[in-house]
This record gives structure tokens, C-alpha cells and sequence, in this order.
């Protein structure tokens, strides 16, 4: 009874500690981010020189240490809309760690706990899923932000005109980034420039680097940009309508592997409510202990196997 009573106060401790300084951090980092904005538009930042102002640079000091895991970590955080500071990410991961030991410590009291650091990918598995949500309501609004492009430019815009109308017509996130193209051009980079960081921001958004790709090519060989901005537009259409019968075909294999997720669970829920010891052994039992481990091993194979399955690449 004290040992849990230890392990509930530094855990209590730890998550006050960690709330506290994420606050503290998020609002310095968000603070030196438009001070740093403000010199750079200024041109009084001193730690860049005037052609590196724009790239995609990192200024954090934990990602630099870090190494390639902390550039993908940021490209993360970029390509998320950088929802939040990237300290505020290695926040998050250590206390979810921490609260993962913490809750194993308790249940187990053995060495089963260190598997709680495991709760340290939670925030970057969000993280992700938030970036490919972003990165989908972008391709979905690509379409009608290329017709109006289009139409902006048949009305005798500029293309800096027609990027400028779109992120103001536009919802976000196109509207952001189309707006940071015309910004950074009309701060006087190269236009060239301005659509391939656009396209770093999204690495994985394939209609975007079409986008760019074919605008890039048509500004060096020539062309008819409307029609080409109006025949993306259609493929990018007619794609997602592709996409949408493709999963009403695998609807049954998604169904599927979720019923058969969720099956363990409502099980363990109802074996709980009905016979509580029955599931002793392989909390406090060493050998239930790995049966449990192995057990969870296999079931995440299952999910990722039959996840795998049913994806279709469009």
C-alpha cells in the first residue's frame, strides 16, 4: 500500500512539473516565433543570411541534437501545420512514457513496466494522423483552389494574384499555404522557389507535387497554364471519386478487422465484470506475464496485417 501510494505522488508530482513547463515553453517558443517573424520580414534577423530566410530550416536546439529523429520529428510537426512547439512534443512523449511506467509499475510491480515507455509513441502516432488528415482535406480542396486559379488567371490575373485570391476565398489548409506562396513571393522570392517549399511542407500530398511539378514545367517550356490548372483539377476529382467505390468494395474487409480489434477487448471487459480472478495469473504471474506480452504482440501483427489488406493504393 505505500509503495503505491509512492508511485501515485511522483506521478502526480511528474504531471504538474511537466504541465507547468510545457505551458511555459509554449508561450516562450510562440513568442520568439514572431519575434523571429517579425526580423525576418523586417530583414534585421542576423542568424540567417537574406537568401536562407525562407528555407525550411530547423531553429530548435532539442531537434538539432537529436539528429535525423528530430528532423523527421519537425518535418512531422511541418507537415501537421505546426499544431504545436516542438518542445511541447518531447513534453507530451515523456509524460505519456511516464504515466505508461507509472500504470504498468502499479498493475505489475515488476519489470513489466518499462514496457509503459512504449506509451511514449502515442502523441507521435496522433501527430502523424493529424498530418495525414491535413494532408487529405488539402487534396481535397486542391481541386476547387486550381479552378479558381484558373479562373482568376482567365480574368487576366497574375499567377501571385490568383494565389493571393485563393487564400483568401479558400478555407485552410490550402488557403494557408497558397497564402505563404504569395507572401513569400511578394517579400521577393523567386516564385520557383515558393511552389517547391510548398511542396516540402507536403511531402506526402501526391496532387500537391503534381500541382507544382506542372506549373514549374509550364513556366520553362510554356503552355497553356488554364488548361492544364482545369485537367489537374478533373484528374484529382475523378481520383477521389475512384477512391470512394474502391472503399465501398473493401468495406467488408475494414469491418472485419475491426470487429476482430475490438473482440479481445470486450472480452477481457466482460471476463473482468464477471470473474475478476480469472485474469489474475497474467497480471501478477511471471510466465502470465509474457503469455500477456506475447499475446499483445501477436494481436498488434493481426491488426497490422489486416489493416495492410484491406488498403488499396489509388
Amino acid at each position: 500500500m505505500q509503495f503505491t501510494l509512492i508511485i501515485v505522488a511522483v506521478a502526480v508530482f511528474v504531471a504538474v512539473m511537466t504541465l507547468v513547463a510545457s505551458v511555459y515553453w509554449s508561450i516562450r517558443n510562440q513568442e520568439t516565433q514572431r519575434a523571429d517573424q517579425i526580423a525576418r520580414r523586417l530583414g534585421t534577423n542576423v542568424e540567417a543570411a537574406p537568401s536562407d530566410g525562407f528555407q525550411l530550416q530547423s531553429r530548435n536546439s532539442t531537434a538539432a541534437a537529436l539528429g535525423a529523429t528530430g528532423r523527421s520529428l519537425e518535418m512531422m510537426l511541418l507537415e501537421a501545420g505546426n499544431p504545436y512547439p516542438f518542445s511541447t512534443l518531447v513534453l507530451r512523449v515523456g509524460v505519456a512514457a511516464s504515466v505508461g511506467v507509472v500504470a504498468l509499475g502499479i498493475a505489475t510491480r515488476g519489470p513489466m513496466a518499462l514496457l509503459g515507455l512504449l506509451f511514449g509513441l502515442i502523441p507521435i502516432v496522433l501527430l502523424r494522423s493529424a498530418g495525414a488528415s491535413r494532408a487529405r482535406s488539402l487534396s481535397e480542396q486542391l481541386p476547387d483552389a486550381l479552378d479558381l486559379v484558373g479562373r482568376s488567371l482567365q480574368a487576366g490575373h497574375g499567377f501571385s494574384d490568383a494565389m493571393k485570391l485563393c487564400s483568401e476565398e479558400m478555407p485552410d489548409p490550402v488557403a494557408f499555404e497558397f497564402g505563404r506562396v504569395f507572401e513569400e513571393n511578394n517579400l521577393g522570392r523567386d516564385m520557383r522557389e515558393c511552389l517547391n517549399s510548398m511542396s516540402m511542407r507536403n511531402p506526402s500530398n501526391f496532387d500537391l507535387k503534381l500541382f507544382v511539378s506542372s506549373v514549374l514545367l509550364q513556366r520553362d517550356t510554356g503552355g497553356n497554364l488554364i488548361e492544364i490548372l482545369n485537367t489537374i483539377s478533373r484528374t484529382v476529382r475523378d481520383r477521389f471519386v475512384f477512391e470512394a467505390k474502391v472503399r465501398a468494395l473493401t468495406a467488408e474487409a475494414r469491418i472485419s478487422s475491426i470487429i476482430l480489434g475490438g473482440l479481445p477487448f470486450a472480452l477481457l471487459c466482460l471476463i473482468s465484470l464477471t470473474r475478476p480472478e480469472y485474469l489474475q495469473p497474467l497480471i501478477h504471474d511471471p510466465l502470465g506475464q509474457k503469455i500477456a506480452a506475447g499475446g499483445a504482440l501477436w494481436f498488434c501483427t493481426g491488426v497490422f496485417v489486416m489493416r495492410t489488406v484491406s488498403k488499396v493504393e489509388v
